[in-house]
């Protein structure tokens, strides 16, 4: 699930509520030392309670230029 991370509460709750327990969770950052504007969480039915709070990503370096890990992703 892809979501704003404001609502992560909410997100949480309702996975929980549909016995869908978070798995793995990640922060993605537009720049360094800027708020998240996204979070990725990974769930899974009938799990057991744990999750993994995974490195934050980080998109640009600069204006119009991404990080390494995004052309990584991207596959460039």
């Amino acid at each position: 699930m892809v979501h704003r991370p404001h609502r992560l509460i909410e997100i949480i709750t309702a996975l929980t509520n549909y016995r869908l327990e978070p798995k793995r969770m990640k922060m993605v950052h537009p720049y360094i030392g800027r708020d998240a504007n996204m979070v990725l969480i990974e769930a899974v039915r009938g799990g057991r309670s744990m999750i993994k709070v995974e490195a934050p990503i980080i998109v640009y370096k600069e204006p119009g230029v991404y990080t390494d890990e995004i052309y990584d992703i991207y596959g460039y």
